[in-house]
């Protein structure tokens, strides 16, 4: 239209009369309007050439419209048939050569406007577009993007989103973001977020999101939302940041804050704290500082550790103390106080300095433990200094602790654990208790254990458990439950302290007074007795002499058997009520038990045992009373063969170690059951139907008498092991 009307008007400007011929006029408007048609479609619409390479369509675009324009004037010229209008002398007649020149002129004129316009507009639009692809690529670099349509379906994705969500592209795009839904957030969560940003706002918060292999990933998220000319949302971008190393960080931070609350309140509920800063003025007390000092926190708070010296330590203790955490070392020691009413009292004091990055202390914790009681105790008893000691060091370095989950599943122990269960850390940890239990104790008295815990209180008692090696050790144990905030145990503290001597004690004291006991009761009646057996017995050999009926012989000598037996009994009293002075002499122990050996061969192969007897060493000596050493071999070497009623094998075995001699008398009999064990050698005990227990105490207290020991091991149905060890007099 526009190079219609400048034909027109230009025609009519110059008073030319026009009629067009039909057929080349509309071939020119189709030629002009194809031609403007055709380039507004290759800068436009075309989809055949790259975007990012498309600088030379706009000059092709503006010579295809310029020629347009300067084809179009010729066509429409030879469409016209021009008549002349009448005119005056003086008008200017302009030739045609001259409208050419003019056409060509205002077609160059356009061609080169357009040419410059659209390279100043392709300058500004490729830095433009080169901003925005910078913008882009830093983006897709460093953040997870998606793009949604109005309801929230998935139009286009990220490399990075593909990444995390492990989906590809196809399996994503026309989905929701339902696809990665976790379960984690309830629906009001995103409820709110959906009317945030379809009322045109902009939506920030963290998300737990489902990869595609179920995995969970946690993304910061920020949701825009692009508007329309009527502000409503016809897209969303989502842009995101992968925040899943945060959020495991902050769960293990809380996980971990909530352990030292635990210990916190553990060590409040036992020990009487206070937090001081670097020159020692009281910043914070718990309630048992409070409590043991008499005075309230506010009287404490901005004081220092001077308002309850009680003047029983030297200047120099408290330099010594102040010179040492100083210096960033941790003090322990025990220090009188004095409280608000005047009262002492002392305190177990551990002093820990927190340290800057200077390496230098910035506050101190002091954590005390009330030891008054025993302070007096030690004043009145005068207890031993070791004890004293031991009460110094703090919990790990005085206690055998462990610490299991709530299923007893053992999480951590500390060295005094390993050292006295003779298992490493990597055995024990992972492993529940069941890995010490010696069976001396019941089911029920485990369950009445694991009752007491379970329902959150502490439980205290002896266990008695076996080391790795087999050996067994008593343990004073106290257990406590760690709560969680439902009220329920989460993981036990055992705290045990060792009490095996104790128990060794206790037990040999029980021993020494059951021995007190009969040899009182020896005291009293074997002189009593024996007078009456001499005279029984000679009557009875007297009578033997004349009787010639062999029945009445019989009875006679059953008699004097009996009265043989009860004589050997009486012995047994007496050693008990006297025991004779031991005289020792060196000798060479091998002879002696070949002598015991030979005494009894003849019993052994009545009764079908085997005796044998090995020595790596023909001589071994030792200090000893010997008919007395071969009264304690026939006894053990009699039961052995006695334990074995259808034959088996005996053997006597000798070594030496560490300047001690063993002598190991092993059967293969019935063996002795755990319970009947521990009682070997206290009086009247015996494992046997005629037997009175006096033999086995009598051979027992020979052996100490010799500086020596006894130890007995057994296993039902297998056999029973009776070890002596006797110093050894190497040359």
């Amino acid at each position: 239209m526009a190079v219609f009307s400048i034909h027109i008007i230009g025609m009519y400007s110059m008073e030319i009369s026009i009629a067009f011929n039909p057929l080349i006029f509309v071939i020119s408007g189709l030629l002009i309007y194809g031609s403007f048609l055709f380039s507004l479609w290759l800068l436009f619409y075309s989809k055949n050439f790259k975007r990012s390479n498309t600088a030379w369509l706009k000059p092709v675009s503006a010579g295809i419209i310029t020629a347009a324009i300067a084809q179009g004037h010729f066509l429409l010229k030879r469409a016209s048939n021009f008549g002349k209008v009448p005119i005056s002398d003086n008008s200017l007649i302009i030739e045609d050569s001259f409208i050419v020149y003019l056409v060509l002129f205002v077609a160059f004129l356009i061609f080169g406007g357009l040419i410059i316009s659209s390279t100043l507009i392709s300058k500004k639009l490729a830095a433009a577009d080169s901003h925005l692809k910078d913008i882009l690529a830093a983006l897709d670099a460093s953040a997870i993007v998606g793009i949604t349509d109005k309801d929230g379906n998935l139009i286009e994705v990220n490399d990075k989103f593909l990444e995390i969500t492990k989906y590809s592209r196809e399996e994503i795009v026309g989905q929701s973001h339902r696809l990665m839904n976790s379960g984690y957030h309830p629906k009001e969560f995103f409820k709110h977020l959906w009317d945030t940003v379809q009322s045109g706002k902009i939506w920030h918060g963290e998300i737990c999101n489902k990869a595609k292999d179920g995995t969970l990933y946690w993304v910061d998220t920020t949701i825009v939302p692009f508007l329309n000319s009527k502000g409503t949302p016809y897209q969303f971008v989502s842009i995101r940041t992968d925040i899943t190393k945060r959020k495991k960080a902050e769960a293990e931070l809380l996980e971990r804050h909530k352990e030292i609350s635990d210990i916190t309140f553990a060590l409040d509920q036992s020990s009487i704290v206070a937090i001081t800063d670097s020159k020692g003025i009281i910043t914070s007390v718990n309630e048992k500082f409070c409590e043991i000092s008499k005075y309230t926190r506010e009287e404490l708070i901005g004081k220092d550790h001077r308002i309850l010296n009680s003047g029983t330590h030297s200047k120099d203790f408290f330099k010594e103390l102040w010179r040492t955490i100083g210096q960033g070392n941790v003090w322990k020691g025990e220090i009188c106080n004095e409280a608000k009413d005047g009262t002492l009292y002392w305190v177990d004091t551990t002093i820990v300095p927190f340290l800057n990055h200077k390496g230098r202390p910035y506050q101190y914790v002091a954590i005390r433990t009330d030891i008054s009681n025993r302070k007096i105790a030690e004043t009145n008893l005068k207890a031993s200094l070791k004890e004293i000691e031991d009460f110094k060091f703090a919990l790990d370095q005085s206690s055998i602790v462990a610490i299991t989950n709530e299923k007893g599943i053992i999480q951590s122990v500390n060295e005094n654990f390993c050292e006295i269960s003779q298992y490493s850390k990597e055995e024990l940890i992972g492993q529940d208790h069941r890995i010490l239990n010696s069976g001396h104790h019941s089911k029920a008295f485990f369950k009445d254990l694991w009752s007491t815990i379970g329902s959150g209180k502490v439980w205290k008692g002896e266990i008695r458990n076996r080391a790795k090696d087999g050996t067994y050790y008593w343990v004073d144990t106290t257990i406590v439950p760690f709560l969680n905030e439902k009220g329920r145990p989460y993981q036990y503290m055992a705290i045990r302290n060792d009490i095996t001597e104790r128990k060794k004690t206790e037990e040999m004291l029980h021993r020494q007074d059951k021995l007190a006991a009969v040899g009182q009761l020896a005291a009293g009646v074997a002189h009593e007795i024996r007078n009456p057996l001499t005279s029984m017995k000679g009557y009875a050999e007297f009578l033997q002499l004349d009787e010639r009926d062999p029945e009445r012989q019989e009875f006679l000598n059953i008699i004097l058997d009996e009265i043989e037996r009860v004589n050997v009994i009486v012995e047994d009293f007496m050693v008990l009520a006297k025991p004779k002075v031991v005289e020792l002499e060196e000798k060479n122990v091998i002879p002696v038990i070949q002598t015991v050996l030979s005494l009894l061969e003849f019993e052994a192969r009545k009764k079908n045992v085997k005796l044998h007897f090995d020595y790596s060493n023909e001589i071994v000596q030792i200090e000893c009373d010997e008919n007395r050493l071969k009264q304690v071999f026939l006894n053990f070497v009699k039961n052995g063969i006695e334990a074995m009623p259808n034959g088996g094998e005996l053997h006597v075995k000798t070594s030496i170690h560490e300047n001690n001699v063993q002598i190991s008398i092993q059967d293969t009999g019935v063996g002795i059951p755990e319970e009947k064990l521990k009682k070997l050698g206290e009086p009247f005990y015996t494992t046997k139907k005629n037997g009175n227990g006096l033999g086995l105490m009598v051979s027992f207290k020979i052996i100490e008498s010799h500086n020596g020991k006894v130890f007995v091991e057994s296993e039902p149905n297998k056999g029973t092991t009776f070890n002596i060890v006797l110093p050894a007099k190497i040359a």
